[in-house]
């Protein structure tokens, strides 16, 4: 299993550049779900611009492509992390019980442990957030995820956290 994960698209020949800006697609890159057949992959640079093309529209609905790596501890992959933050976003924050129905990997206490230890006391993410985003509402002062931050912008974060990470991940041979 570690095996097929080490060796999972190491290769930048082994799928098209990214339709944006022709860069060598790297994970995590997204696939657009509703333009086809041929796959329709773009960059994350490409993707957070909007970039649109003949039929693909920014608002279209779209994949990540990604190996299911942990990314702040083990147990959580991205996917999940990103599961997380969307229930949080849609639920609002402290209804745990609703993010774990959606979530549907995790309990509520696991929910909520992970969401406060991982986001509302990593001074790291706290602040990315309030960088990319100045929000006047005192309602989330209290940490929780502003609902306007987007989630291709918190995924850039995850992304950023992975590209530290990768290296962990590795086989060493």
């Amino acid at each position: 299993h570690m095996d097929r994960l080490a060796s999972f698209g190491n290769d930048p020949f082994d799928k098209p550049p990214c339709r944006g800006c022709s860069s060598y697609l790297t994970e995590p890159y997204i696939k657009c779900a509703e333009c086809g057949p041929s796959p329709f992959l773009l960059c994350l640079q490409c993707f957070t611009r909007g970039f649109e093309y003949k039929k693909h529209q920014s608002d279209h609905k779209y994949e990540i492509m990604t190996s299911d790596f942990p990314v702040l501890e083990p147990g959580w992959t991205a996917q999940e992390e990103m599961a997380l933050l969307e229930a949080v976003m849609d639920c609002g924050f402290g209804n745990w019980q609703d993010v774990a129905y959606q979530m549907r990997t995790k309990t509520k206490e696991e929910c909520e442990s992970h969401y406060m230890k991982n986001f509302i006391n990593n001074p790291l993410f706290s602040s990315t957030l309030l960088s990319l985003r100045k929000t006047k509402d005192s309602r989330f002062a209290e940490g929780a995820i502003p609902s306007n931050v987007s989630t291709h912008e918190v995924y850039l974060f995850l992304s950023k956290y992975y590209r530290r990470n990768k290296h962990k991940h590795k086989k060493t041979h």
